[in-house]
């Protein structure tokens, strides 16, 4: 039981990456560091967002464990497809690869885009094809905005 709790916790730690709290800082810190590269990244985001919550809107399918669809935000909570976790991890870190070109980064890369999109699924807000199409929809915007 203990070690199923550390699971959980781990895997709801790698969720968060997935949300504004972790791209937000991100952004902010990479203005200072690079302000062509945080340009990029929060246009690369934000395109992203936006397209998810299309899909997810126009798609309105449900949860491994279906939720409430009251309001507009309810709506889009309650669509599994795509994942938007996953699009905002992939596009996140695609754009800091593509900037790089650095196998580190791009390893880092590829090992977070997959531990976001896991525990998406392991801890059912979403099923597999839902994360795999968020992971292409990030890293398509991504690779899109850096060549630009």
């Amino acid at each position: 039981m203990i070690k199923e709790k550390k699971i959980e916790f781990i895997l709801k730690a790698a969720s968060y990456i997935g949300m504004p709290h972790f791209y937000i800082p991100l952004f902010l810190f990479l203005l200072v560091i690079n302000i062509n590269l945080a340009i990029k990244f929060i246009i690369s985001i934000l395109i992203t967002e936006l397209l998810c919550a299309i899909i997810k809107l126009a798609t309105r399918t449900d949860r491994p464990i279906p939720r409430k669809r009251i309001t507009i935000f309810d709506q889009y909570d309650a669509s599994t497809f795509p994942s938007a976790h996953t699009a905002r991890i992939a596009s996140s870190f695609t754009t800091l690869s593509v900037f790089y070109q650095n196998y580190f980064i791009i390893l880092l890369s590829v090992i977070m885009i997959f531990i976001v999109g896991y525990s998406r699924v392991k801890l059912k807000h979403h099923f597999i094809q839902d994360v795999i199409f968020g992971g292409a929809v990030g890293i398509i915007i991504s690779l899109i905005i850096s060549n630009f």
